[in-house]
């Protein structure tokens, strides 16, 4: 595992990092098992970033007792919002959904606490006095969080808020892959430019790099024949070289090196480790990235 250093934290981070959205697999009764299984091997591989949010059902409860006896060795990222899902981006709420988090993670503090999805905070709501952003910056007074960070899909509110300088770190999702580069338009030299640090997430893209039947069946399911098209295209380009076509995913984001890191949302061992193997496997090769971002 290779690793990069996580903007102005310092941090080391590795390049394949673990997101918490998919740990409670397909069968709840051995959730937790599981969950033990995935963050051993986890530690194993050098993986020492976690990503997990309220959200994603179980997933702080489940860590919690993963993370027993081996916390220190992992950077632990958390989000506020959604849950309840009249949650209000407000900042006194944003300090007691971090504790509530921190009380599930069973860990003293965050390394990062970020706002889930900034569009449904939006703008005023995290700016404003009292906001959300006044919230996170309490937080980290309390000693609750080292670290502030901003996530989503909304690329023109992401960039702006990157731009403000008082964020440590932002997450886009499903936006920079080999089929898109929108996260990379705007965003990420945004954050670049105030040395946050960067993480990708969904780097499958729906399942479109993710193994037989489910990457022809996610193809299938793109309703835009152009669309379609164009994403066979990149698939069929990628046909040919070594490694899983998640591996490629993988390395086609790792070429860029303003991304720290990218987030697999593995639901257990194997899947993580296939795409942890990408750091090793270094980059693609420049002329094909140029010729799949042509495309894409």
């Amino acid at each position: 595992m290779n690793y990069r250093t996580m903007g102005s934290t310092g941090w080391q981070i590795s390049e394949v990092s673990l997101g918490g959205a998919y740990l409670m697999g397909t069968d709840p009764e051995r959730a937790q098992e599981s969950t033990d299984e995935v963050v051993r091997r986890a530690l194993k591989l050098g993986i020492n970033y976690i990503d997990t949010a309220p959200l994603y059902g179980k997933s702080e409860e489940l860590l919690g007792g993963a993370l027993e006896g081996v916390a220190e060795h992992f950077y632990v990222a958390t989000k506020v919002g959604y849950d309840p899902p009249n949650f209000d981006y407000r900042g006194d709420n944003v300090v007691w959904s971090i504790e509530r988090s921190l009380q599930r993670l069973r860990i003293p503090k965050l390394s990062i606490a970020q706002i889930h999805e900034v569009n449904m905070a939006g703008w005023e709501r995290i700016t404003e006095p009292g906001g959300t952003l006044d919230g996170l910056k309490e937080a980290k007074k309390r000693g609750l969080c080292e670290k502030i960070g901003i996530t989503g899909r909304a690329i023109p509110l992401l960039a702006k808020l990157a731009d403000t300088g008082e964020f440590d770190t932002v997450l886009v999702y499903h936006d920079y892959h080999p089929c898109s580069q929108k996260a990379a338009k705007a965003v990420i030299p945004a954050a670049a430019a105030h040395n946050m640090g960067i993480v990708i997430a969904t780097p499958l893209a729906g399942l479109l790099f993710a193994d037989e039947p489910r990457r022809s069946e996610a193809v299938a399911a793109i309703e835009d024949e152009a669309e379609r098209k164009r994403v066979q295209r990149v698939l069929g380009r990628l046909q040919d070289l070594p490694g899983t076509h998640a591996q490629n995913a993988f390395q086609y984001i790792l070429a860029d090196s303003r991304v720290t890191t990218v987030s697999s949302g593995a639901a257990n061992i194997s899947e993580l480790e296939d795409v942890a193997q990408a750091s090793e496997m270094g980059p693609l090769p420049s002329a094909l990235r140029q010729e799949l971002d042509k495309i894409a």
